[in-house]
C-alpha cells in the first residue's frame, strides 16, 4: 500500500505517533499497602517487603508503597517484645501481587501457649478434682486428663484434692500442688496421680457378665452365633471399690464334656479394676478373639477372675463365673451365601462407560461389609455374562424415569429364567455419586418367601458399593427400614425411635474395632452405620427358615413353565411378554390384591393365581414387581391367547400377536465381542438372548434392535409375541 504524504495524514493519526502508543510498552507501575494493626504503643513492627527487581524494605508501621514494579511480594513478619512480653504476627509470611494497588494487613497479638494435664489412676466410676489458676485471675476446673489452649505465658498452679469414689473410699492425689510455667507457642505439661487405698481385703472382685460376639450382641448374650464365624469374648469384672488391682482371668471352653479344650489367660486390660460395668471401651473388659473353629454347637464358656489370688479380697468364692460352672453358647449352622453378580450395560451412555464395574477380582469388595455385619460365615460369588437391559432410561440419581424398578424387574426374570437359588446382585454404572445408590425386593417374614427375595441391584462405586449390598441383601432377608434418614417402608418393631443400633457392636475383622450403641443401623439411611442386634437376630431367623429361597426353590424340579412377569408404578399395571421356558416353577408367596388370568384360543380360562407384589425398597416411588414361573406342559402353552393382571382399580392386558412367526433375525459381529441383534419387532414384540453354553440370560431385548456382548459363536433367541413363545438357535455372522 503507498503511503501518504505527511500533510495528506489525518490529524488523530499524527497525534497517536506523537505520543508514542505502543502496546508493548508494558503495565504500569502500582502501589502496595501495609496495614499494621496490633502493636502495642510505643514499640514497632518487625516486617520485611520483598519483591521484583530486587525490593527489599522494612515495615514498622502502616505503610504504602508506591510506584512499585507490578508483581509477587512476600511479607514476612516477625514476633516482637514489647513490656516484657512476646506479640506474634498473623500470618507470619503471605504472598500479594500488585497489579494496580494491593494491601496486605498483619495482626499482632500476644503469644500464647499451651498445657497439658494428664491425670492417672482414676477409675471409670469417678472424676479428678483437680483446679488450675494463673495469671489474670485466670481459672479453670479439671476432672479428666485434658489440654488447655491459649494460655498467657507466665507460672500457673495446678492444685489437686483427693476424690471419693463408687462405694465411698477415697483417692489420694498426688502432687497436691505444682507450679507450671507456660511459655509462648509451647506445650506445659503436668501429671497428677490418684492412688487408692491398699487392698487390705477391703476389695472384693466378681465377674458381672460376660458375652461372645461376631459382630453384634447384647449385655445378656441372647443373640445367636454362627457356627464357624470368628467371635470376639468380652468378660466384665468388677470391683465393689476403687482400687489398684489388675486381676487376670482365666477363661476355660468347652464342647460337650467336662474337660476344657482351652484354657486362656487373660491379663487384665488396665492399671485398675472398674467398679461398674462398662460396655463403652474394650478397655473396661478382658477380651479374647476366639477362632471360628471354636465356635460349633455344644460350645461353653466359663470364666474366673484372679485365679492365683494374687488379689487379696473380702470375698474368695465369687470369682467363677457363671457360678453353675459354665454358659452354654446358642450356636446355629447357617448355610453359606452364595451370590451371583451381574454386570449390568444400558443403553442410555456410551459403550465404552455403560457396564456395571464387577469383575472376579473386585467382586469380594462387594460382600466384605456384609460378612462383616450379618450373620454370614462363608460365601461364595460368581460373576454372569454382561446383561443388556432393555430400558433406554439411564439410572437417575432421584429414580425419577423408575429406570432402577425397571432393571431390578428383568434381572429378577434373569434368575428365575437360569432356575437358580442364588442371590442376583446386579452392579451398574451411575453418573452421579448422590442419590439412588440400590434397589431390592424385601421378602414377608412369615410366610414362604416369594420369587423376588432374592434379586438387588447397586451401583458400582466402591468401597461404598459394599455397604449398599448389605443394606439391599438386608431387604432380601426381610428387613424393613430402620427409622433414620428419612425412609420410606419403615419397620414398625425396630426397638430405637432414633434408628440408632441401641447395642455396642465389634467389627472383629483385623483389630478388634468397638462400634458404640449410637452408631445408625445398617437398614437405615444415616452415617457410621453398624448393625443392631434386632436385626442380627432378623436376618438369622429368615436364613433359618427352612422355608428360605435356598431350600424351597432348589427342592423344585425344572419343568416347562410359562414365565409372567411385570410391575405396578404408582398404581398403573405394566405387562411384560411371556416367555416359555425350562425352568423350576415359581409361584405367588401369598394371595393379594391383584390376580393374574390366563385365556386359551376358545375363551375359556386357563388359570387364574391370586397374588401380592414384591415391593421395590429404596427406589424413592411406589413401585411393585411380580415375576412367576407357571408349570405349564408345550400343550397347553401354546393353546393360550391372552394374559390379563388386574387389581388397585386398573388392569392390563396382553394378546397374542396375530402376524407370523416372524423369524426375520440377522445377528452380526460389529467388533470384538460385540454382537448386533436385529428381528421383527411387530410380530415378536421382545426376544430372551440366552448364551448357547451356560444357558445364561444376556438381554431381554425390544424394539427390533440390541447390542450386546458376547464371544459365542451361536446364540439361543426365544421370541415372543406377547403370550407365546418359541425357541431358534442362531449363527453369528461377520
Amino acid at each position: 500500500m503507498r503511503r501518504l504524504p505527511a500533510y495528506l495524514r489525518p490529524l488523530w493519526l499524527v497525534l497517536l505517533v506523537a505520543l508514542g502508543c505502543d502496546s508493548g510498552s508494558g503495565p504500569s507501575a502500582g502501589n502496595l499497602t501495609i496495614t499494621v494493626i496490633g502493636v502495642p504503643t510505643g514499640s514497632s513492627a518487625a516486617i520485611t517487603v520483598t519483591g521484583p527487581a530486587g525490593f527489599s524494605q522494612p515495615v514498622t508501621a502502616t505503610q504504602t508503597f508506591t510506584q512499585v514494579t507490578p508483581g509477587s511480594y512476600a511479607i514476612a513478619a516477625s514476633s516482637i517484645t514489647a513490656g516484657g512480653s512476646e506479640y506474634a504476627p498473623s500470618p507470619p509470611n503471605q504472598n500479594i501481587t500488585v497489579n494496580g494497588s494491593a494491601n496486605a494487613m498483619v495482626r499482632y497479638g500476644l503469644a500464647t501457649g499451651n498445657l497439658a494435664i494428664t491425670i492417672n489412676g482414676i477409675g471409670t466410676a469417678s472424676s479428678a478434682a483437680v483446679t488450675v489458676t494463673g495469671p489474670n485471675s485466670y481459672t479453670q476446673a479439671v476432672t479428666a486428663s485434658t489440654t488447655i489452649l491459649g494460655l498467657t505465658p507466665g507460672s500457673y498452679t495446678v492444685t489437686a484434692r483427693d476424690t471419693t469414689a463408687t462405694g465411698g473410699t477415697s483417692e489420694t492425689a498426688s502432687p497436691n500442688t505444682q507450679s507450671v510455667s507456660v511459655l509462648a507457642r509451647q506445650t506445659a505439661s503436668a501429671t497428677v496421680t490418684y492412688t487408692p487405698p491398699p487392698n487390705g481385703g477391703s476389695v472384693n472382685l466378681s465377674i458381672a457378665g460376660m458375652y461372645l460376639t461376631q459382630s453384634a450382641q447384647n449385655y445378656a448374650g441372647s443373640v445367636p452365633l454362627v457356627k464357624g464365624r470368628n467371635g470376639y469374648l468380652r468378660v466384665f469384672v468388677v470391683a465393689n471399690n476403687a482400687n489398684a488391682a489388675a486381676p487376670a482371668v482365666r477363661v476355660r471352653f468347652f464342647n460337650g464334656g467336662v474337660l476344657p479344650f482351652d484354657s486362656t489367660l487373660i491379663l487384665s486390660p488396665g492399671l485398675a479394676t472398674p467398679t461398674v460395668v462398662d460396655e463403652s471401651s474394650l478397655s473396661y473388659s478382658w477380651n479374647f478373639s476366639v477362632p471360628g473353629s471354636w465356635i460349633q454347637p455344644g460350645l461353653a464358656v466359663s470364666a474366673e477372675v484372679d485365679p492365683a489370688n494374687a488379689v487379696i479380697e473380702t470375698v474368695e468364692n465369687d470369682n467363677v463365673f457363671p457360678s453353675t460352672g459354665t454358659a452354654l453358647m446358642d450356636v446355629r449352622v447357617v448355610p453359606a451365601l452364595d451370590v451371583v453378580f451381574v454386570p449390568i450395560l444400558q443403553k442410555g451412555i456410551p459403550l465404552s462407560r455403560r457396564k456395571g464395574n464387577v469383575t472376579t477380582a473386585n467382586q469380594d469388595q462387594f460382600l466384605q461389609t456384609t460378612q462383616r455385619m450379618h450373620p454370614i460365615e462363608t460365601y461364595t460369588a460368581t460373576v454372569h455374562s454382561d446383561y443388556t437391559t432393555i430400558t433406554t432410561d439411564t439410572l437417575q440419581a432421584d429414580n425419577g424415569n423408575g429406570a432402577w424398578g425397571r432393571i431390578l424387574g428383568e434381572l429378577d426374570v434373569v434368575r428365575v429364567a437360569e432356575h437358580s437359588p442364588k442371590y442376583y446382585y446386579g452392579v451398574a454404572k451411575v453418573t452421579y455419586t448422590s442419590g439412588v445408590a440400590g434397589v431390592a425386593f424385601v421378602s414377608v417374614p412369615g410366610t414362604t418367601p416369594g420369587s423376588g427375595a432374592r434379586t438387588a441391584l447397586g451401583w458400582d462405586w466402591l468401597p461404598s458399593g459394599g455397604t449398599v449390598a448389605a443394606h439391599e441383601l438386608g431387604h432380601n432377608w426381610g428387613r424393613n427400614h430402620a427409622p433414620c434418614g428419612g425412609p420410606a417402608g419403615l419397620d414398625p418393631q425396630y426397638p430405637q425411635s432414633n434408628g440408632s443400633t441401641g447395642s455396642y457392636g465389634v467389627d472383629i475383622g483385623g483389630t478388634p474395632t468397638l462400634h458404640p450403641a449410637t452408631d445408625s443401623d445398617i437398614m437405615g439411611y444415616c452415617n457410621n452405620k453398624w448393625i443392631s442386634d434386632y436385626t442380627y437376630k432378623g436376618v438369622l431367623n429368615y436364613l433359618l427358615n427352612p422355608s428360605t429361597p435356598q431350600t424351597s426353590v432348589a427342592s423344585q424340579s425344572v419343568q416347562p413353565s410359562l414365565l409372567v412377569w411385570g410391575h405396578i408404578r404408582n398404581g398403573e399395571i405394566v405387562l411384560e411378554p411371556a416367555f416359555w421356558v425350562n425352568t423350576r416353577p415359581s409361584l405367588p408367596a401369598r394371595p393379594g390384591p391383584y390376580a393374574l388370568e390366563a385365556r386359551n384360543d376358545d375363551g375359556s380360562t386357563a388359570f387364574v393365581l391370586s397374588f401380592a407384589p414384591n415391593e421395590v425398597a429404596d427406589a424413592g416411588g411406589s413401585q411393585q414387581n411380580f415375576t412367576f414361573a407357571i408349570p405349564m406342559p408345550a400343550g397347553r402353552a401354546a393353546r393360550l391367547s391372552s394374559l390379563r393382571v388386574t387389581g388397585g382399580g386398573h388392569e392390563a392386558l396382553t394378546l397374542a400377536s396375530s402376524a407370523g412367526v416372524g423369524d426375520s433375525v440377522t445377528v452380526r459381529r460389529i467388533g470384538g465381542n460385540h454382537v448386533a441383534l436385529r428381528w421383527n419387532a411387530t410380530a415378536q414384540p421382545m426376544v430372551m438372548v440366552r448364551d448357547v453354553v451356560t444357558g445364561q440370560v444376556l438381554s431381554l431385548a425390544r424394539g427390533g434392535d440390541v447390542e450386546l456382548t458376547t464371544t459365542k459363536s451361536q446364540l439361543d433367541l426365544i421370541f415372543s409375541n406377547g403370550v407365546r413363545s418359541h425357541l431358534k438357535r442362531v449363527q453369528v455372522t461377520r
